[in-house]
């Protein structure tokens, strides 16, 4: 049971619905907005808290009439399929989320785990906790950027902010006023890139695009208040994360941690690795970083030891 409420109302209609263990991963937040078409946005939060919020809104399972999904990743994709059985209501997603949405093969794929050492591991614990993922999705449409998804009285307006992975798309409310930011989360981990599919240059584009657009309220997908003050400060301070992480990857290479199994041993990314498969995503965040060194000329690599370029 969770600590906090469950669900707040955002605006007219609109309803954060929260994630257990603080929206923290393999849980994400939810938006159902109660209007003409009762639409879920991402699935990723708890069966109970979902339902909790539909009773007491005088609503079950069953009446959700659409699902929209922000991206194909697994907290986010969640209980869509299962809702989708009980609901018989639309999947729409981005295009480029339909491969990793629809099978958990597409899933794999996007992700750019498989053939990893610990992919395994991961692959064990999804099984353990997420087995609804592994199961097939029925997608029923695509959205377009910038068009808006009219839910009667609401309008979701899709923003397609790459980076995180390619398909990731924020939703504007009403507007840009209030803006759903998804996995550009504001949380003080920071940015997450660890998929094939992820840019770290696309990352930065994304969050300084939403500093241009100056939202006045930004939704988290892993924090459990949305955040009005100092907003505009929170995506820079998230923004500078990425350059930190640059810096101390090049400390630790001249400290010697001249490989990429090295620099994960640190771990540079991660304060901590709790479980030796979040390794796996230590190690493809740290490669994208190091390739983005070698082709501005920062770094060099030779025989697997990667050196600083003086100069």
């Amino acid at each position: 049971m969770s600590d906090y409420p469950v669900h707040v109302e955002i605006e007219q209609s609109v309803y954060l619905i929260r994630g257990e263990n603080r929206a923290r991963f393999p849980e994400a937040n939810c938006i159902l907005v109660d209007d003409e078409i009762l639409t879920l946005v991402d699935a990723g939060a708890s069966r109970r808290n979902i339902t909790t919020t539909l009773r007491d809104l005088g609503h079950q399972m069953s009446d959700i009439e659409r699902i929209v999904l922000t991206h194909f990743h697994v907290d986010h994709k969640g209980l869509a399929a299962e809702i989708q059985k009980e609901a018989e209501c639309e999947l729409i997603c981005h295009p480029f989320a339909e491969e990793g949405v629809a099978s958990f093969k597409g899933l794999i794929e996007c992700y750019g785990i498989d053939g990893h050492r610990y992919f395994d591991a991961w692959r064990g614990l999804m099984k353990l906790r997420l087995p609804h993922v592994m199961e097939n999705y029925e997608v029923t449409g695509v959205f377009d950027d910038k068009k808006p998804i009219s839910c009667g009285d609401v309008d979701l307006v899709p923003i397609h902010l790459p980076g995180h992975t390619h398909d990731h798309t924020c939703f504007g409310i009403n507007g840009v006023d209030t803006i759903l930011l998804v996995d550009i989360d504001l949380t003080r981990f920071g940015p997450w890139y660890g998929n094939k599919v992820s840019d770290i240059e696309e990352f930065k584009k994304s969050i300084r695009h939403l500093i241009e657009i100056r939202p006045k309220t930004g939704i988290s997908s892993h924090r459990l208040q949305p955040i009005t003050d100092g907003l505009d400060s929170e995506l820079r301070r998230y923004l500078r994360i990425i350059g930190e992480r640059e810096e101390r990857i090049l400390s630790n290479i001249r400290k010697g941690y001249d490989s990429i199994q090295k620099l994960a041993q640190v771990p540079t990314i991660y304060p901590r690795i709790p479980y030796d498969l979040y390794m796996a995503f230590e190690e493809l965040m740290l490669e994208k970083h190091v390739e983005l060194f070698k082709k501005s000329g920062t770094l060099h690599e030779l025989d697997g030891h990667l050196s600083i370029v003086d100069g």
